[in-house]
């Protein structure tokens, strides 16, 4: 049995290590801002998330560095380490959705945008916007990544989750990808077979490495692009019909099959328009969820459980998310 004294002094002795620990990290974060500003000037401290992904939620990252060059990268890595803190890599934050309470380490944003063209191949570094990738295949006379339009996000983040939409996936026009390793900081090129490609996933997702650069095979083509940009703008029509606007991550989880999308699902399972505060699943389509303003990383995780709960409840059926879900260390989490 425990006394009434001995569990006041434990409490309070409980409450004095936890002020303390909190008060030792917080001195050890300020210490590595301040070397953080003085190695990289141009770094951001205590940036609010919410600026860089598309879901506009998430709380401050202690540090964040926008990386113009693929040559920042392994530096970045290396100060992250000889603090011991955790890092992160994004690229355009369409496929991820940040803690409320932040991020405790260095985000790495990769903003590395060299493009260039080698007969019918492009090579773009992993900052590269998809539409960009696609404006400048067809600038150039290259067809086959039509299908791509509207397609969110970045080249590093397409190749390292095997996007795709409209029928096109990135394994079937990636020949090969840079990519930096972050246990060892070595660089090395590596074939399209490397990436183990599977639906939404590949082999990046287990081993941790960074794509500087991609190189895709596409097609010269006597299409013109008048032909080419009506198929664009006729892809471009059914998606504004068929997807919702506004703050999203695009499709929330992966389609179970073909004949079972994750958005035929969530609607059979009455939830089209079922809103948790300033968050909705779309009444447009249902493996849409959005930000009406001002929702919450916790009130989209809390609407997210809402929808598995229920197709598993009704179909037997569960969803997996293919949106990367994050707390305030890094790790995946819903």
């Amino acid at each position: 049995m425990i006394c009434k004294r001995h569990f006041m002094l434990t409490a309070k002795y409980c409450q004095f290590i936890l002020f303390n620990g909190q008060k030792c990290y917080f001195s050890r974060m300020n210490n590595a801002q301040k070397e953080f500003k003085d190695k990289f000037p141009s770094g951001l401290v205590d940036e609010p998330l919410s600026r860089y992904c598309t879901f506009l939620v998430g709380g401050p990252a202690d540090m964040l560095y926008r990386a113009q060059n693929t040559t920042d990268i392994p530096e970045l890595i290396s100060f992250a380490k000889a603090q011991e803190i955790p890092y992160l890599i994004i690229g355009g934050g369409s496929n991820l959705l940040f803690d409320d309470k932040g991020f405790r380490g260095l985000v790495i944003k990769i903003e590395c945008r060299r493009i260039n063209i080698d007969g019918d191949e492009i090579t773009a570094d992993s900052g590269v916007t998809v539409a960009e990738l696609l404006n400048f295949s067809i600038r150039n006379g290259l067809s086959g990544l039509e299908k791509w339009i509207g397609l969110p996000g970045t080249v590093g983040g397409a190749v390292r989750g095997n996007a795709g939409c409209n029928g096109l996936e990135t394994k079937e026009v990636i020949v090969k990808a840079t990519i930096l390793s972050s246990e060892t900081g070595e660089t090395r090129e590596v074939d399209n077979e490397y990436f183990e490609y599977d639906y939404r996933t590949s082999l990046l997702k287990e081993t941790g490495e960074i794509v500087l650069n991609a190189t895709f095979k596409l097609a010269n083509t006597s299409i013109s692009k008048e032909e080419q940009l009506k198929v664009m703008q006729e892809i471009k029509q059914f998606r504004q019909q068929a997807q919702p606007y506004g703050s999203s991550s695009g499709s929330f989880f992966k389609n179970p099959s073909l004949e079972q999308p994750a958005g035929m699902l969530i609607d059979q399972a009455g939830l089209k328009g079922k809103t948790v505060n300033k968050t909705q699943i779309s009444e447009k389509h249902g493996n849409f969820l959005l930000n009406l303003g001002g929702a919450t990383s916790e009130d989209i995780k809390e609407l997210a459980n809402l929808a598995k709960q229920e197709v598993k409840a009704k179909f037997d059926i569960e969803l997996e998310e293919e949106v990367q879900i994050l707390d305030e260390y890094g790790k995946t989490k819903l």
